[in-house]
């Protein structure tokens, strides 16, 4: 058994490292082989720890072949027997990237990023959640949540750009991942698959209603001639209400701190400190009617009832007074 421990202590070691390495390769900007590179150490990362979490519950010999003793099973296998359920979203999320590991030696296009993205943030947040409920293992003591979040450069091709720099048989490819990944998001609405990432632009009248600003020249080859300030809606604000308490419970519970952030208990603490005027937290979606959140919202409610655990009963009483 001791031996085992050890065993264990090691390769969470490793794979810890490896899911670090996974987010810094991601994101390095002068790093072209950004996809490849991240699914090698994040399938690694998921390997060493499911291996983990099976000789933990079923003793060493869980993880290798009946018929080849000497050979231990794949990550594919892995899933299978830590994941029972064939359609849970986080064995769903990362069986898609298994597939990218599996291709990127033959066909990856930087385009990709773009179409896999939502799929890849997903499963960060996937592994540092297992790796607590597994191991009571907090990898935000090593990383700080926020550099959970990835980011990409990567400017999308139309099809017929693609279709022209690669030729037909990598566009074919190319255009059959993307109608299925689009229809995978669209059909399943869950954190734990994908946090979809797109950029939504519409033109506004009232200038404190903007997320960018530009000017226009009476020359039409000068149309546009300042942009101040960009911001990718869905990037900075990928989390509904719902997902930003789970993540702040689930932050607070690595901490060995149990609050029931409920929407009333969650609610209070935005009035007490403004948060829904502030766009650092929040964003109001015109179109859907709902505000979604930032990861800096969660960081800072969280930090908050770690420093104050009994914020929220202090609340009612000051509302009750």
């Amino acid at each position: 058994m001791e031996n085992n421990n050890q065993l264990i202590n090691k390769m969470l070691e490793k794979s810890q490292e490896a899911f670090l390495l996974a987010i810094e390769v991601y994101n390095k900007p002068t790093i072209k082989y950004r996809l490849e590179g991240f699914s090698f150490f994040i399938c690694n990362a998921w390997e060493l720890l499911l291996k983990s979490y099976l000789i933990k519950n079923n003793g060493n010999e869980s993880i290798y072949y009946k018929d080849k003793p000497n050979r231990t099973i794949a990550l594919s296998d892995c899933i299978k027997k830590v994941f029972t359920n064939e359609n849970d979203p986080t064995r769903k999320n990362l069986e898609i990237i298994v597939d990218l590991r599996n291709t990127s030696t033959h066909f990856i296009i930087k385009e990709l990023e773009n179409i896999y993205l939502p799929f890849l943030q997903a499963n960060t947040l996937n592994y540092s959640q297992k790796l607590f409920d597994f191991f009571n293992i907090d990898i935000t003591k090593n990383i700080d949540t926020s550099f959970l979040s990835l980011v990409t450069n990567c400017t999308e091709l139309n099809d017929t750009e693609i279709l022209s720099a690669y030729g037909d048989e990598i566009f074919n490819k190319y255009k059959k991942l993307k109608i299925e990944t689009n229809n995978l998001l669209e059909n399943e609405n869950n954190n734990k698959l994908a946090i979809n990432i797109n950029l939504n632009l519409k033109v506004v009248k009232n200038l404190k209603d903007s997320q960018l600003t530009f000017s226009i020249s009476k020359n039409a080859e000068d149309a546009i001639y300042i942009v101040d300030k960009i911001k990718d809606i869905n990037t900075t604000y990928p989390y509904s209400q719902k997902n930003a308490r789970e993540l702040i419970m689930n932050n607070l519970k690595r901490k060995n701190i149990i609050i029931n952030l409920h929407q009333t208990n969650f609610g209070l603490i935005c009035n007490k400190f403004n948060l829904k005027t502030n766009e650092d937290y929040f964003y109001f979606h015109n179109i859907s009617r709902r505000y979604i959140c930032s990861q800096k919202l969660v960081d800072f409610v969280t930090n908050l009832l770690i420093d104050n655990n009994n914020l929220i009963e202090e609340l009612k009483l000051e509302r009750k007074n």
